[in-house]
C-alpha cells in the first residue's frame, strides 16, 4: 500500500463534500414540490428542508472542529453560517421582509467575520495542510506496523548547525507555515500537528514538534492523536526516526541556500 493512503481524510474535505451534498438534496426537495404542485397540493418550491439540513449540518461541523482543533473560530463560524443559511430558508420561502433583513445581516456578520479573522483560517489551514504533508514525508518508506507508541521524546542523535542557521530554518519554515517556532532558553522547539490548531497553541509539548537544542542534539515528539491518524500503525520508532531525517535534510536544504527544495519536496507528498 502507498504511503499516500495511510493517512485519514482532513476534517476539511467535509465542506466541499456537504456543499454538493447540498446541491443534490436541493435539486431532489424542489424536484418533489415541483411535482407535488403539478398534482395540485399548495407548498412552496422552495426547498426549505434542504436549508436547515445543510445549516445543521454546518453547526455541526463547526462543534467537531472545535474539538478537534480547540479554535474557537470554527463553532462560531459554523453557528453564523448556519443561522444565515437558516434565515435564507425563511427569506427566500416567504414574503416577510422581516425574513429579508435578518438574512441580510447574518450575511454581513458572515462576511465581516470571515474577513477579521481571515489571517487565523488561512493560517491553520496551511499549517495543518504542511503538517499532513510532513507526516506523509515521514510515513513515505515505512512498511513494518506495530502499534508502540510513547509519550517519551525520540532521541535521533546529533546534528551539525550553527544557532544562526538553526534561527534561520525556524523563521523560514514558520513563513511558510510549516512549523510554529517556540524558543526556550536552551533549544527550539519546531510544533506541527494534524489536529489541534497551532494559532492556539501554548506550549509545544500539546503537540508534535521537533526540538533542537544548542548543542546539536535532536529529539522528536510525536502527538497520540497524529499518530493515531495514520490508518496503519507504523512502527513508532521508525517513524520518529524518519521524521528527524525529513528535518535533518530540510536542515542541509537551508544551509546550501536551497530552501526552495524544502516546498518542493513538501508538495510531492500528496
Amino acid at each position: 500500500m502507498g504511503y499516500k493512503s495511510k493517512i485519514r481524510m482532513s476534517l476539511g474535505w467535509i465542506y466541499p463534500i456537504v456543499i454538493f451534498t447540498s446541491y443534490i438534496l436541493a435539486i431532489i426537495e424542489w424536484s418533489v414540490r415541483a411535482h407535488l404542485i403539478r398534482n395540485g397540493t399548495e407548498v412552496n418550491q422552495v426547498p426549505f428542508i434542504t436549508y436547515f439540513i445543510v445549516a445543521l449540518l454546518f453547526i455541526v461541523l463547526g462543534i467537531i472542529q472545535w474539538f478537534r482543533y480547540r479554535n474557537w473560530i470554527y463553532p462560531v463560524l459554523g453557528f453564523i453560517f448556519g443561522l444565515t443559511i437558516s434565515q435564507g430558508g425563511f427569506a427566500f420561502s416567504t414574503d416577510n421582509d422581516f425574513f429579508w433583513i435578518t438574512y441580510f445581516i447574518c450575511f454581513i456578520i458572515l462576511v465581516l467575520f470571515v474577513i477579521l479573522n481571515w489571517s487565523s483560517l488561512y493560517g491553520h489551514e496551511r499549517f495543518e495542510l504542511n503538517s499532513r504533508r510532513l507526516f506523509r514525508l515521514a510515513a513515505e518508506r515505512i512498511y513494518e506496523t506495530s502499534d508502540g507508541y510513547t509519550e517519551r521524546p525520540y532521541s535521533a542523535g546529533t546534528v551539525k548547525y550553527t544557532r544562526d542557521e538553526l534561527l534561520g530554518l525556524a523563521r523560514y519554515l514558520y513563513a511558510k507555515c510549516i512549523t510554529r517556532p517556540f524558543y526556550l532558553e536552551d533549544c527550539i522547539c519546531l510544533a506541527f500537528s494534524m489536529n489541534k490548531s497551532l494559532i492556539v497553541v501554548e506550549e509545544p509539548s500539546e503537540v508534535s514538534n521537533i526540538i533542537l537544542d544548542h548543542n546539536g542534539n535532536l529529539n522528536v515528539k510525536i502527538s497520540e492523536k497524529d499518530y493515531r491518524d495514520y490508518r496503519e500503525r507504523l512502527s513508532f520508532d521508525q517513524l520518529c526516526s524518519s521524521m528527524a531525517n525529513v528535518f535533518i535534510r530540510f536542515l542541509d536544504y537551508y544551509k546550501n541556500g536551497l530552501e526552495s527544495r524544502i516546498i518542493t519536496e513538501l508538495k510531492s507528498a500528496k
